[in-house]
């Protein structure tokens, strides 16, 4: 029996939290779709102008944990956490933004790639998350928390939560350009596709990996 590879949970968050904004900023650039999630927020980057990608996803994410409270009808200390993860993910989505702002991907094939190895990025990163005690993002953090508040079933809910942001995605891009931007037929693709590469990303990962908490006591706040 092959020895799996030890990886601490604390390492694995931060892993997932550079993981997911480059494969963020690698779709942005691609300009072929984002995600359902990711969408809202980079259109109304697009139209407010003094807002930054990486701004205005901590700021959407803020919402979305008011709202989680509000469903749950309870707020507890480690619920902050998810916060702090919103301004550290938007703060690294915005370097990543920067770093390949001059960077020209006009060629369709190229725009392909990077659009295909954001994908996989992307579901890498979940993965991650999905192996770490830390707060995830708020997105997944509303989920993960609802559900377990409220004992409902995860597949049915994630579905529903992922349509409510699919909805908000097309409306504000026809609202506010009149056309489709973020929200495109890659979008499609990413929903199709994405569960399936996230499972065989977990899959793989309880296969050669073992996580191990280091910081035992800060585990159990959360």
């Amino acid at each position: 029996m092959n020895k799996k590879f030890r990886l601490s949970k604390e390492m694995t968050y931060l892993l997932a939290m550079i993981t997911v904004p480059l494969a963020i900023a690698l779709m942005t650039k691609a300009d072929l779709g984002l995600s359902m999630i990711a969408a809202p927020t980079y259109i109304i980057s697009e139209k407010v102008s003094f807002l930054t990608y990486g701004q205005t996803e901590y700021i959407v994410q803020t919402l979305v944990l008011i709202l989680m409270c509000l469903f749950v009808k309870k707020f507890k200390p480690s619920y902050l956490t998810s916060f702090l993860t919103a301004i550290i993910y938007g703060s690294i989505l915005d370097f990543f933004i920067w770093c390949f702002k001059d960077l020209q991907v006009e060629a369709l094939w190229l725009r392909l790639i990077l659009f295909a190895i954001g994908i996989i990025l992307t579901a890498l990163g979940v993965a991650l998350f999905m192996n770490t005690y830390l707060a995830p993002c708020a997105y997944d953090y509303f989920v993960r928390t609802v559900v377990k508040e409220k004992n409902l079933d995860l597949r049915k809910f994630k579905l529903s939560f992922d349509g409510v942001f699919l909805i908000i995605s097309i409306a504000l891009t026809l609202i506010l350009f009149h056309k489709f931007i973020g929200a495109t037929w890659g979008t499609i693709i990413i929903a199709v596709c994405n569960g399936n590469i996230i499972s065989f990303f977990n899959k793989q990962m309880n296969k050669h990996i073992e996580f191990f908490t280091r910081f035992e006591k800060l585990e159990k706040i959360f």
